[in-house]
């Protein structure tokens, strides 16, 4: 097997990124304006899993003895098929949340548990597939996790259900899509996910560089902080469940970004303050980046349902997917951020163990895109009902 070189891996899956974010819009699109007697999601889910479990499978399986340019090409061409794959599942699956939800607390209720099991799977795949790979090889694990995901996904299809509303005209990809960019309220939700996912990536990306230059630690203990991240998210999730009985969602949204930026912050600071050992500091930040991060997560789904709802007064449709879609374009660009920004402040500050300084900088950069992203999110209005919305936008209830 022809091992690929690491830079030549990054190109290839920062052109799969950008391929995924560039066609989550026209799924979103598609998917709204499905007609079938399976409704407008589930076909999705049907048939797209079968494909992103074979191409998981054929991911681990590269050719052997391939020359390095077929297997870069064997490699861009099963990541683009399971990254559109996995596109054509998640955007239909994220628009039904805003459809089987009856209030808004039961859409947050919907996203809180969307949230969790999402990192339960985190936990299980960390857990599941290492000691697949060591004990059996890429192949059996793939195999294995594909089928998992295949499984998963079909089962979820029987508690989808789908709105019963009636869904209007339909309209033309090109309208569509300047019709939800003209969203306003839209457009600031947009730009403050870009902001705190370009933040996230930069965070992830530099976790490596965090655990073994600043705290001191082994390359092997990196597994063992995300998890610390990872468990925290868990844990808080349903505190934000029970802040939403008391608090709005934007009220919250904008707690969880600026709490965002004041632990990323912090967690540059570690080994600058001698009386703080170096690996109690960085598990103190990771504990309060945890809740305020999942946080996040919950709260901007949740809130996408009070964008369709508000895109529904002027369409006289439902057009959940293209905006969940264009909320993954935005999710997607954020790591290719990522991936331009990071290399050019470690070039430019370093990142070696002598200089950490560039380590510092990335995540003083991350906090200041999560703040920037809560001061976008101030000029959001909607509220989290429609009549709050209208309300605030001085529409006539």
């Amino acid at each position: 097997t022809i091992f690929l070189p690491l830079a030549l891996v990054g190109v290839l899956m920062t052109i799969s990124s950008l391929w995924d974010a560039a066609i989550d819009p026209f799924i979103g699109h598609w998917s709204d304006t499905t007609r079938s007697r399976w409704g407008r999601r589930r076909p999705f889910l049907l048939f797209a899993a079968p494909v992103a479990a074979f191409s998981m499978i054929l991911l681990w399986t590269p050719p052997q003895n391939a020359s390095t340019t077929l297997t870069a090409a064997y490699f861009l061409t099963i990541l683009l098929t399971f990254n559109t794959a996995k596109s054509l599942i998640g955007i239909p699956y994220d628009a039904s949340l805003p459809e089987m939800a009856s209030s808004p607390r039961e859409l947050l209720k919907l996203s809180t548990w969307k949230n969790i099991f999402g990192l339960l799977g985190v936990l299980t795949g960390a857990l599941v597939t290492a000691p697949l790979f060591d004990s059996n090889g890429p192949a059996l694990m793939g195999l294995v996790v594909g089928g998992i995901a295949l499984l998963t996904i079909w089962l979820s299809l029987s508690s989808l259900r789908e709105t019963k509303k009636s869904l209007g005209d339909p309209m033309p990809i090109i309208e569509s899509i300047k019709t939800t960019l003209k969203n306003r309220q839209f457009i600031y939700l947009l730009l403050t996910v870009l902001a705190v996912q370009t933040a996230y990536a930069m965070v992830l990306a530099n976790l490596p560089f965090f655990v073994t230059l600043l705290l001191k630690r082994e390359e092997g203990d990196v597994g063992t902080f995300l998890g610390i991240l990872v468990v925290v998210m868990l844990i808080s999730a349903p505190i934000w469940l029970w802040l939403s009985k008391r608090y709005s969602s934007n009220k919250l949204m904008t707690i969880s970004l600026i709490g965002l930026g004041v632990a990323i912050a912090l967690s540059s600071t570690v080994g600058l303050l001698p009386t703080i050992p170096r690996t109690v500091h960085g598990i103190i930040a990771l504990i309060l980046s945890g809740p305020v991060l999942g946080g996040y997560f919950i709260l901007a789904f949740a809130i996408m349902g009070n964008v369709v709802d508000y895109d529904e007064l002027f369409t006289n449709t439902r057009r959940e997917a293209i905006y969940y879609g264009t909320f993954s374009l935005a999710s997607s660009i954020g790591p290719a951020l990522s991936a331009l920004i990071i290399p050019k402040i470690f070039n430019t500050f370093g990142y070696t163990s002598a200089n950490p300084t560039g380590v510092r900088v990335a995540l003083l950069v991350a906090a200041t895109l999560s703040i920037i992203g809560a001061l976008i999110f101030s000029n959001y209005k909607l509220g989290d009902t429609l009549e709050e919305s209208r309300r605030n936008m001085g529409i006539d209830v």
